[in-house]
């Protein structure tokens, strides 16, 4: 940090020069050093089923916790239902991934969804379509 401008790395390792003045109206995040990294992911549903809704909550809860990929130290982890409309419904998960790397954090998430996604279907219910799906058809 210079007197009047900071040189910072990009995500491409490109140098990029800032003036000092930026940093006085903003919040600044490291998030290379942060313990965990905040995760939410929005599942849609078909609304046929939606008295089925708390338990796959419930068991998708229980994946998280149980996953030990998941910071538990902070915030617990939560889903629940967000939405509904008249095509479909919408299931809210959010957790805090422990600190890894980018591919592996990549990963974890996708094991995650997809764990998701079978508890979805295990109780029958059909993964839905949003609005936008539909009008792009």
């Amino acid at each position: 940090m210079g007197l009047t401008t900071t040189s910072l790395l990009s995500s491409e390792k490109f140098p990029v020069i800032v003036p000092n003045s930026f940093f006085s109206s903003q919040v600044i995040v490291n998030k290379s050093r942060a313990e965990y990294r905040a995760i939410i992911t929005k599942i849609p549903l078909q609304t046929e089923d939606l008295s089925k809704v708390p338990q796959i909550s419930d068991d998708v809860k229980s994946m998280l916790r149980s996953n030990a990929k998941v910071f538990l130290g902070k915030d617990v982890p939560y889903c629940f239902l967000s939405r509904i409309e008249s095509s479909y419904a919408e299931l809210t998960l959010g957790y805090n991934l422990k600190h890894m790397r980018k591919d592996e954090l990549y990963s974890a998430e996708q094991d995650i969804l997809l764990q998701a996604v079978q508890i979805i279907k295990n109780h029958g219910v059909a993964l839905g379509s949003t609005w936008q799906d539909m009008s792009s058809k």
